[in-house]
């Protein structure tokens, strides 16, 4: 058994009696996983400056088998709720703003702490953003993120292990004033759909989880002018990439 594992399985127990236990699942937040201080289902902003960040946390709820785990993979879907997708949820070239203003981190070794840190800083990897092409209103965020072949973090997960999977830091570039983005007081609804788990062989190569653990969507400025009660409505299920496709970028 190595020193990590031995760690890991230690405090396990710990990390279980601190928060209520779930069957396993997908979690996505603001600012942290369930149980933390700052752990939030709706953000809100006022759209006055250009400073600041915001973070979408995605946690996991982990299952049995997960013996030797390398890479994570996660879809998120979003939404506005008018016909088009809002300005300031669009990234990249040619879009209102810019790719820099959506940023996947997945290192947690300066907090939050709430839940497992697995990667201990290791992970490497992005955020992808595009719009589907059968949807005018919505818009799409993979991440896919790993730790390097053959390192000694990768390990074993005990089951029911509430574990960090990513960050998603939202700028508020262009919120204000000169060249601003319209749409960022609009009502948002952000899903995630999947996280999947990724191990070497000999183990499984693929976990993939859909339910959530205990909430796998939050809000933008609220949602009730959309939703009287307040939910998301159903996103349209993503269809994940395959491992097989992207391995090869971290060997």
């Amino acid at each position: 058994m190595t020193k990590g594992r031995f760690i890991l399985v230690a405090a396990a127990p710990l990390l279980l009696g601190a928060a209520p236990a779930w069957a396993s699942g997908i979690n996505l937040g603001w600012n942290d996983c369930p149980g933390g201080a700052t752990y939030s289902l709706t953000q809100t902003f006022a759209c006055n400056t250009n400073a600041g960040i915001h973070t979408l946390v995605g946690s996991f709820v982990a299952p049995a088998g997960v013996e030797m785990m390398s890479a994570n993979e996660n879809v998120i879907d979003m939404q506005t709720g008018g016909a088009h997708l809002s300005a300031w949820w669009t990234y990249g070239t040619g879009q209102c703003r810019p790719s820099s203003s959506l940023q996947g981190n997945f290192d947690f070794t300066a907090g939050p702490s709430t839940c497992y840190d697995y990667w201990q800083g290791g992970a490497i990897g992005a955020l992808s953003w595009s719009l589907p092409p059968t949807s005018t209103n919505r818009c799409r965020i993979k991440g896919v993120f790993a730790l390097p072949s053959g390192d000694a973090r990768i390990t074993s997960i005990p089951e029911g292990t509430h574990v960090y999977s990513f960050k998603a830091n939202i700028n508020n570039g262009k919120s204000t004033g000169l060249g601003a983005c319209g749409g960022c007081s609009d009502e948002a609804c952000i899903v995630l759909n999947t996280i999947a788990i990724n191990q070497p062989a000999p183990q499984p190569p693929r976990i993939q989880l859909t339910s959530p653990a205990p909430s796998a969507f939050v809000t933008w400025q609220g949602w009730s002018t959309i939703d009287p009660a307040n939910n998301c409505p159903d996103v349209t299920p993503a269809r994940s990439r395959t491992w097989g496709s992207i391995k090869a970028l971290y060997r």
